[in-house]
C-alpha cells in the first residue's frame, strides 16, 4: 500500500472520542463559556499542533471573560509545561510537542483519579470534570490501537519481500508511518515497535 493510500486509509479511519463529562444543571461549567469554544480547534493551517498557541489564547479569552475556573486551569497548564522545559536536559528551549501532550494527558489522569474521590453531585466533582473537558480539547485526536494497526499493516503489506526481511525493516514502517501519522496522535509510542515486529513476522507466514 502506498503512503497516498495509507493517508487516505488515515482520513477514513480517524475519529475523535470527544469527552462529554456530566455537567449539572445550574452551575457554572468551563464548557459552555468562551475559552471551550476557542479551544475546539488545535491545528494551525499547515496542519501542525500548536497547543501552546492555543493555551494562550484561551487565557486570554478567559481573562477577558473573567472565566474564573478555566483561568486557573490554564494557568495551571502552563505552569506544568513550563516546569518540564525547566526540567528537561535543555531548559532553555521550549518544550517538544510530543512533551505539551504528555503533560497535558497527565493533567486530564490527575484530574480524573481527583474527581472519583468525590461523589457524583458533589461541586468538586463537577469541577474536576469540567476541566478535564476543557483540557481535552486541547489535544490532538488520539488514534486507537486498531487504527494504528490498521495503518501499519497497510506499509507492511506494501513492502516488498527483501525490504520485510532486512534489518531496517522496522525503520522503514516507522518512517512511512510518522509520514501519515503526527507523533500527538500516538498515546503510547513505545508499543510500536511490537506490533511492527508482529506484522512482519505475520507477513512471512502468509
Amino acid at each position: 500500500m502506498s503512503i497516498l493510500r495509507t493517508s487516505i486509509l488515515l482520513r477514513n479511519t480517524r475519529t475523535l472520542e470527544a469527552l462529554q463529562p456530566r455537567i449539572f444543571t445550574g452551575a457554572r461549567a468551563i464548557q459552555t463559556s468562551v475559552v471551550w469554544r476557542n479551544a475546539a480547534s488545535t491545528e494551525t493551517s499547515d496542519g501542525q499542533v500548536d497547543i501552546r498557541g492555543k493555551l494562550k489564547e484561551a487565557l486570554k479569552a478567559a481573562m477577558k471573560g473573567k472565566e474564573k475556573e478555566a483561568v486557573g486551569c490554564i494557568r495551571s497548564l502552563m505552569a506544568d509545561i513550563t516546569y518540564h522545559e525547566k526540567a528537561g536536559a535543555n531548559p532553555n528551549e521550549p518544550a517538544s510537542e510530543d512533551t505539551v501532550v504528555d503533560v497535558l494527558r497527565k493533567a486530564v489522569d490527575k484530574r480524573s483519579q481527583a474527581a472519583g474521590a468525590y461523589p457524583e453531585d458533589h461541586p468538586s466533582h463537577q469541577q474536576f470534570l469540567s476541566e478535564i473537558a476543557l483540557i481535552s480539547k486541547f489535544l490532538p485526536r488520539t488514534l486507537s490501537v486498531e487504527q494504528i494497526t490498521q495503518i501499519l499493516e497497510g506499509i507492511v503489506t506494501g513492502m516488498t519481500e527483501a525490504d520485510k526481511t532486512s534489518k531496517g525493516a522496522t525503520g522503514q514502517v516507522l518512517t512511512q508511518f510518522w509520514q501519515v501519522v503526527k507523533k500527538g496522535e500516538v498515546q503510547n509510542k513505545k508499543e510500536l515497535g511490537k506490533t511492527i515486529a508482529r506484522l512482519l513476522v505475520s507477513s512471512k507466514r502468509t
